[in-house]
């Protein structure tokens, strides 16, 4: 009967590109319950060779048997809890405690609480760690790897496999760690591999590897290598075999002989590769059944990681809660009221300055005709507070103040305005020019402010009929000579005092919905990935579509926060006036908000850090402001334009918002349902594309 062996690779090669070779032809064998010290300088492919052992990676070419099975087939247990993985760089969470580190990396292991906490009270004395309530992010380095080191044994796997577990420790440390080891090995019957730059340490293990360049110069037991070298260092054994290997290279280039003759040279650096002819009743070995973790207990995991990554990372907390009602009180503040205290120039040749506003104009009925004097007064007088007058006597000084943007237009009266204007009230058809002339109050704007100038002209008209109503009143003339031949009746929907926040309300709320999900969600994945969580999880047997499932749940949550805290500002704290159903309203912003979420895991799964992930999302988030007929309506684009425009994620809602606010519809009105749709067509679109990507990294 064969022995099984705990790893087994076999003319392993990996290529990162067409031209970056990292392991060339590779052959190694670990028993079973035994130590391996896998030793090389740095970018030898070591820590390539252990991703491909615990199945993150996969050769170019080659076989690699672990446990009896091959990595990520079914029934290998591998990824899974068969194998615990600590990585060379530290893998945990920066906002988990001792304590958290312990319970996830157990719990996605399948190991009970109770057990979980008995583990952690024994490795807390042998490893010295950190108080149980000590952040990872505010240890040392020396700390954050000796609970890395912990959480990798925590479930006690069948092959442990470590990536410089020692950099970093002190002597003491270092024996305690290789101490346990050995103990467990002998004891438990459980498999180490092992990386490490401290050559000298793995004089306790049963065998070392001696790897570089792709390839393993040899296998053996730490005493038989000094032997066979004649040293007492293994780092000289090392240098020899180096040197060796150099030699041999250039022997064959100079000679192009044969792969024989180089084999012969070297013999020594190859003694176990005759146990190539076993790979085939190795893997014929039928693996150990897997042991199993229920989705539900490892998904329960998951949430409970993100929930505590969201809540310790404060300033994510404010950008969730706080941000949310600071923009949404921002914009209800600063968009769509009046503007006020707007300074224009006043030229009144009639009254002068009215005597300080102390002259109101006079008019009086000596019951033939009605007689105006200084009207110019009347119509100055009573201004809201939205105009700030200036009285000059030239126009010439008045216009110098425009161009220098100390006013913002010039009213000019004639010395004969009430004259002429009552001239043209009697006389109608028959009125001179020069009459017309001086009846007009002429007005002339700084129209370079489109939204002040088209202000200030509805204002200015509007309080010119008002004024003029009250002469006609005075005058016991009918009030409706002074109405314009054109009158606008109550508007069917909406109010004839709408103002330009009312039209921008709708694409607001679900444009800071999405922006708001989409700046949280494109860090998340970012984040697992760069601090190497992720692929920690993976190893341990945790699939991607349960990481993404638990982000969606917990950020789904944020959303619906969101969406309330929207809702309630808009509605319940401002009183802007809804006569649709505020819950069909709130869904809508909800459905937005899950739409960035989803956008953001794109870009998450796209881009490789934070700073390309932030200027692919400003970058996206920009035009479809523009373009979602938030800022100007839709009409006002190129057709062409146009149809693109409502096919964005926002636009198509946007209306269906208004016409809810605005309408009254209901949801089961085309106008609204279809809005419906194209958010739930997005949100499907962006999560298809999500898993597609995310399987496409994983494979």
């Amino acid at each position: 009967m064969v022995q099984q062996e705990a790893v087994v690779v076999r003319n392993a090669i990996k290529r990162y590109g067409k031209k970056q070779l990292v392991l060339n032809g590779l052959n190694m064998t670990v028993a079973k319950g035994s130590i391996y010290g896998l030793l090389g300088a740095s970018g030898c492919g070591k820590t390539t060779l252990l991703s491909c052992v615990v199945g993150v990676q996969h050769l170019s070419s080659g076989k690699i048997w672990v446990l009896g099975g091959t990595p990520g087939s079914k029934g290998s247990g591998i990824p899974g809890p068969r194998v615990g993985y600590m990585p060379q760089n530290i893998s945990l969470v920066g906002e988990f405690s001792v304590n958290d580190a312990f319970y996830y990396f157990g719990r996605i292991n399948g190991v009970d609480d109770d057990e979980i906490e008995k583990r952690q009270t024994f490795f807390s004395e042998l490893l010295q760690l950190p108080p149980a309530n000590r952040l990872i992010k505010n240890m040392s380095g020396g700390q954050q790897r000796r609970v890395s080191f912990a959480a990798a044994l925590i479930h006690k796997p069948e092959l442990l496999i470590l990536d410089e577990p020692t950099v970093g420790l002190d002597p003491v440390l270092r024996d305690n760690i290789w101490t346990y080891m050995l103990k467990i090995t002998q004891e438990e019957n459980i498999t180490v591999l092992i990386t490490t730059h401290y050559i000298e340490e793995t004089k306790d293990a049963n065998k070392i590897g001696l790897m570089r360049g792709g390839k393993l110069l040899a296998e053996s037991h730490p005493r038989e290598l000094l032997e066979q070298f004649q040293c007492s260092l293994l780092e000289e054994a090392f240098l020899k075999m180096c040197q060796t290997q150099d030699n041999a290279s250039a022997l064959n280039k100079r000679h192009q002989e044969s792969r024989r003759n180089t084999n012969e040279s070297s013999d020594v650096l190859h003694q176990d590769y005759n146990q190539y002819q076993q790979t085939k009743e190795i893997s014929e070995y039928k693996a150990i059944p897997e042991r199993r973790v229920s989705r539900l207990k490892r998904l329960k995991a998951l949430l409970a990681k993100n929930g505590i990554q969201f809540l310790r990372y404060y300033t994510g907390l404010f950008f969730a809660v706080i941000f949310p009602i600071q923009m949404a009180c921002m914009f209800l503040s600063a968009v769509g009221g009046d503007p006020k205290d707007i300074k224009i120039g006043v030229i009144n040749d009639e009254a002068g300055n009215c005597d300080f506003g102390s002259n109101l104009g006079n008019v009086w009925n000596d019951k033939i005709v009605c007689h105006f004097g200084n009207l110019s007064c009347k119509f100055l007088h009573s201004f809201d507070d939205f105009m700030m007058q200036e009285h000059y006597d030239n126009f010439s000084e008045a216009n110098l103040d425009v161009q220098n943007g100390k006013l913002r237009g010039i009213i000019y009266f004639s010395q004969n305005f009430s004259e002429g204007l009552q001239i043209r009230g009697e006389e109608a058809v028959f009125t001179k020019d020069s009459d017309l002339y001086a009846s007009q109050i002429q007005v002339f704007l700084d129209m370079s402010d489109r939204i002040i100038g088209l202000f200030m002209q509805q204002k200015l008209m509007d309080h010119f009929f008002d004024t003029y109503e009250d002469i006609m009143r005075d005058c016991k003339y009918p009030i409706k000579l002074a109405n314009p031949p054109i009158r606008f009746e109550d508007p069917i929907y909406g109010t004839m005092d709408q103002n330009y926040r009312d039209f921008m309300i709708p694409g607001y709320m679900l444009s800071l919905a999405l922006l708001l999900a989409m700046s949280v969600s494109t860090t998340l994945l970012i984040t697992d990935r760069l601090e190497g969580v992720w692929d920690r999880s993976l190893v341990q047997g945790v699939k991607t579509e349960e990481i993404l499932l638990s982000h969606i749940l917990i950020q789904g949550i944020i959303i619906v926060i969101h969406a309330i805290v929207i809702t309630l500002i808009t509605f319940a704290i401002w009183g802007v006036e809804s006569k649709g159903s505020i819950i069909i309203i709130s869904f809508f912003i909800f459905l937005n908000g899950f739409c960035g979420l989803m956008f953001g895991f794109i870009i998450s799964v796209v881009c490789k850090n934070h700073s390309a992930a932030h200027y692919a999302s400003t970058g996206s988030f920009f035009p479809l402001i523009v373009l979602n007929g938030s800022i100007w309506p839709l009409e006002g684009m190129p057709k062409l334009l146009r149809w693109f425009s409502y096919a964005l994620p926002t636009t198509t809602p946007s209306i269906s918002v208004r016409a809810l606010i605005y309408k009254g519809y209901s949801i089961f009105d085309w106008q609204i349902y279809s809005g419906l749709l194209v958010s739930l067509g997005w949100i499907l679109f962006y999560f298809i594309v999500t898993v597609i990507r995310l399987r496409q990294k994983s494979s």
